[in-house]
Order: C-alpha cells, then sequence, then structure tokens
C-alpha cells in the first residue's frame, strides 16, 4: 500500500513539473513579447509638438501667389506678415496664427524636433548620394545623411517602401527638380516621413512627401504637391499655386484655436501613426502574461493540495 501511494505521488510530481515548466514557458514568452519586442515593433517618431498641428510654419512670413491650398494650420513667428491669402485658401478647420502665442509655441517645439531628427535618434545613419538622379531608387525605414552632409538634390523618383519612419539628413540644403517625385509604397506614410535640413529647402518636383524642417526658409515651385509639413525656422515660406497638405497627419480634434493661448512649455498630444504608435503586441503580452501567472498560480496549489492529499512515506 506504502508502495502504490509512492508509486501515486512520483507521477503527480512529474505531471506538476510539467505544468510548471509550461506555464513558466508562456510566461517567459510573454514577458518577451511585452518587453523585449518593444525596441523591434515600436519605433518612436519625431515629436513636433505643437508644430504638428501646422502644414505651414515661418519664422519671417508666408507669402503665396496663386490659389495655392493648405490643409492644416498657418502659422509664423516672430513676424506676422502673411500675405496672398486670399486668393490662397487655408481650409477648414484649420486656421492662421500670425506671432501669437500658439505659433511661438511651435516655433519652440519645432526646434526641439529639429534637434532630435539631426541626431537620428541615437541612430548610425546610412549614407546616400548627395544626388539622387533620375534612375529610380528604393529605400525602407531608416535614417539616411547627404553624403559629406552635402546638399541634397532630388532629380528622380525616391520611392519610400514599408512602414517605419524615415529621416533625412543634411547640413546644408534640400532642392528638387522639375519632374521629380517622393513615392510612398508598402504601407509607408508621409506622416513618418522627416527632411532635416541645415539650411533652405527648394521644391521644384511635381510631387513630394513628409515634413520638412528647414533651418532657414522653405521656396516652392509652381504646382507642387505636397503630403506632409513645410516648417521652416528663422526664414520664409514662399507658395506658388501649391497644394500644402497635411490633414493625414493632423487630429483635428486637438487643434488649436485663436483663442487658445498655449505658451512654448505647453505639453500637447502629438498624433502618431505608422511606426509611431504602440506596438500592437503590448496588449496580447500583457493579457498573456497574466493567464501565464494565472496558470502558474493554479499549478502551484494543486500540487499543495496533492501533497497533502498523498504524502510520501
Amino acid at each position: 500500500m506504502a508502495t502504490h501511494r509512492s508509486s501515486r505521488s512520483r507521477s503527480d510530481a512529474g505531471r506538476l513539473a510539467r505544468w510548471v515548466g509550461a506555464a513558466l514557458g508562456v510566461g517567459a514568452a510573454a514577458i518577451v513579447m511585452t518587453f523585449g519586442g518593444l525596441a523591434v515593433l515600436a519605433a518612436t517618431t519625431v515629436n513636433l509638438g505643437t508644430a504638428s498641428f501646422f502644414a505651414v510654419l515661418a519664422g519671417t512670413g508666408v507669402t503665396n501667389t496663386g490659389s495655392s491650398t493648405v490643409s492644416g494650420d498657418l502659422g509664423t513667428y516672430p513676424t506676422t506678415s502673411v500675405t496672398g491669402f486670399p486668393p490662397g485658401i487655408v481650409e477648414a478647420p484649420y486656421t492662421t496664427f500670425a506671432a501669437d502665442s500658439v505659433s511661438g509655441g511651435a516655433q519652440t517645439d519645432l526646434t526641439t524636433a529639429y534637434n532630435q531628427a539631426a541626431t537620428g535618434e541615437g541612430s548610425t545613419p546610412t549614407a546616400v548620394s548627395s544626388i539622387i538622379t533620375s534612375t529610380s531608387l528604393s529605400l525602407g525605414p531608416g535614417v539616411y545623411q547627404a553624403s559629406a552632409d552635402a546638399p541634397l538634390s532630388l532629380s528622380g523618383a525616391l520611392t519610400l517602401t514599408g512602414a517605419g519612419v524615415y529621416i533625412f539628413q543634411t547640413g546644408s540644403s534640400l532642392v528638387t527638380m522639375t519632374g521629380s517625385s517622393v513615392v510612398l509604397a508598402g504601407g509607408a506614410s508621409p506622416c513618418d516621413v522627416f527632411w532635416q535640413v541645415g539650411s533652405s529647402a527648394t521644391l521644384g518636383g511635381s510631387t513630394f512627401a513628409g515634413t520638412v524642417m528647414a533651418s532657414t526658409s522653405i521656396t516652392v515651385g509652381s504646382a507642387v504637391t505636397v503630403q506632409g509639413r513645410l516648417l521652416a525656422g528663422t526664414g520664409d515660406v514662399t507658395l506658388i499655386d501649391d497644394t500644402i497638405d497635411a490633414s493625414r497627419c493632423i487630429t483635428t480634434a486637438s487643434l488649436p484655436t485663436p483663442m487658445a493661448t498655449p505658451t512654448a512649455t505647453t505639453t500637447t498630444t502629438v498624433p502618431t501613426s505608422g511606426a509611431g504608435g504602440t506596438s500592437p503586441f503590448i496588449g496580447a503580452g500583457v493579457l498573456v502574461t497574466l493567464g501565464g501567472l494565472a496558470l502558474l498560480g493554479a499549478v502551484a496549489t494543486t500540487g499543495i493540495i496533492r501533497r497533502r492529499r498523498y504524502p510520501s512515506v
């Protein structure tokens, strides 16, 4: 009789060990999903702060010729000059902020975002030719820097393929030629493309995508379409019959209004998309973690009960 109990106890102990191993395995996998996967699955986008609400932002004024359309707020700080609107249009629900606390706060946040983009989020940039020729070039998410920090010139088609953050750096100027284009494919979003320009940008191509953060000024040629933002630090922004559309990247429910008085230190929730969001695996990892811990607790309790029912002899 004692032998029967001892054998049954060892069998139960084996089952208990297997259940504990399984529970620990589930818990470990959940921890990896919850925490270890973040570095790979959740990239950090450039934080534009309150500048994210602007499709056009300048330091010394905005000048427009013709019927340009701006989808996103338009602002200038510290200069108040905004000319050519109308005939240019700032589409509702967006508005214009000229040398007020809203545009001033946005300029402060732009400086922070510019410096963030210039560091590439601590990533080592990949060198690209300073002249992207008529030969089509396709790039995936990452940080790219013009060779020798030279002026970056685009004369062909640049295709950005895949969801994720794209940061292009140049310590000099950015020039896009007539007929050039930036094409988004495979889930790439204009909200996650950033151009950090050390001096001024001149956009003359037919289509362009991303947020241009120019230290000085931005000049856009005739009939250019920009999916993104034009943000100039100390200089002006010049438009000619252009379409600047940042609406896809702006949460209209949080838009500032002329009655609002945010300061440079105001904390604002910045809309995120693509790789800028939180990994969808976080919630699943938490649930699996809790399930694994619950299973482990149940197994431990079962083991205690079985030991009491079948004591060793």
